[in-house]
């Protein structure tokens, strides 16, 4: 689906859910939400309005990129402009970029198969909780038959079908493999900066567990979801992955991308995060 709404600016502004590969739906005619493109084949998304919206009509024209409106609104008034507060009365140190990749065996790389068993499409999770829940995109698992798990540093592949809860406003899913986990801890604070560095660890292209750096662009909102604005790199492939602050928590995770521009990339951020997550993380 591809809305387009004007800011104040009067210039269109496109937010594209990282295209992947062409998907075989199970016995659908078109996908129901999110996501891909292959061979240059778009594929038309359905993000399911907000209760209090009226539905839109769903284009006629082939499918064209996965693309989410976007709508802004001043960001001045959704950025505290302070750091992070510290924990527990005393003061933290940022880690390193190289102590932050060591974080990356938290974040797994999900291959999505039809009900053939052939993969069609791919993703990044994160660990959010031991008994082996991970959180990820929704849109990465849409219509999936099941879903191979491949986690760093160990040989086994993991399959489930497990889809344990899902919501297609804030594009969130929880699926669950038999396994112990070691989660990423999710960000709990007062509000982010703008300006703030970022990690992006996720697998972009199939590139297993890559990690970038980037700032915090802004805070914006998509189809009434506030989302964070950020410019570590990212491409097909990075969805469901994790954004971290300098601390080593979640506090976004990676959604979107905007077309025909460089650095402009999307995260929900940590407070849907915690509300979906309640009661996975152990």
């Amino acid at each position: 689906m591809e809305n387009e709404h004007r800011n104040d600016t009067h210039q269109n502004i496109r937010v594209v859910l990282p295209p992947r590969p062409e998907r075989k739906a199970k016995g659908k005619t078109e996908p129901a939400a999110a996501a891909v493109q292959g061979d240059n084949q778009p594929v038309r998304v359905t993000i399911p309005p907000h209760p209090a919206r009226r539905p839109t009509p769903s284009p006629v024209a082939p499918p064209a990129s996965s693309v989410m409106s976007v709508q802004h609104r001043s960001a001045s008034s959704e950025i505290r402009q302070s750091a992070p507060a510290p924990v527990s009365g005393g003061t933290r140190a940022e880690l390193s970029f190289e102590q932050l990749a060591q974080l990356a065996p938290s974040v797994v790389m999900i291959t999505v198969h039809d009900y053939s068993g052939e993969a069609f499409a791919g993703g990044s999770g994160i660990m959010i909780g031991r008994k082996g829940y991970i959180l990820t995109n929704n849109h990465v698992l849409e219509d999936g038959s099941f879903f191979s798990v491949r986690i760093e540093n160990d040989d086994q592949c993991y399959r489930t079908k497990e889809v344990i809860k899902y919501n297609q406003v804030l594009d969130l899913a929880v699926i669950r493999i038999d396994r112990a986990l070691d989660p990423l801890p999710v960000y709990q604070g007062p509000g982010l900066v703008r300006g703030q560095k970022v990690v992006a660890i996720g697998s972009p292209l199939g590139y297993f567990n890559s990690v970038s750096d980037g700032i915090i662009s802004g805070i914006r909102v998509l189809d009434d979801v506030q989302m964070i604005q950020y410019t570590a790199p990212g491409a097909p492939g990075s969805s469901g992955g994790a954004l971290l602050n300098m601390y080593g928590e979640v506090i976004g995770i990676v959604s979107a991308s905007a077309r025909g521009s460089q650095g402009i990339n999307w995260a929900v951020g940590y407070e849907f995060i915690n509300l979906f997550v309640q009661g996975f993380i152990k």
